[in-house]
């Protein structure tokens, strides 16, 4: 049953991706493509955690860790690279 359940928010999440790519694509604005590019890290994120709730293998937490702080970590440098024009 609730596999069944984690199944359907995995794909209500992969539709949200899509729209978030589009959304990255014609973004009008940098920002708008940051934003985009936050939310699908967000949800692939959730969806590998997901994965590791039905497979029963929490070593997908690390994984899913390490992309995080990843993400985050790019965001920054991202930020960084508009606001002062160059990243280090």
């Amino acid at each position: 049953m609730i596999v069944t359940v984690l199944y359907s928010l995995v794909v209500g999440l992969v539709i949200i991706s899509f729209v978030a790519i589009v959304r990255a694509y014609y973004g009008p604005t940098v920002l708008d493509r940051m934003v985009a590019m936050n939310v699908i890290t967000t949800n692939v994120v959730i969806i590998i955690l997901m994965f590791a709730y039905i497979d029963r293998s929490f070593y997908y937490i690390d994984v899913a860790f390490v992309f995080v702080i990843g993400a985050f970590i790019a965001t920054l440098c991202i930020l960084k690279l508009l606001r002062e024009g160059h990243i280090i």
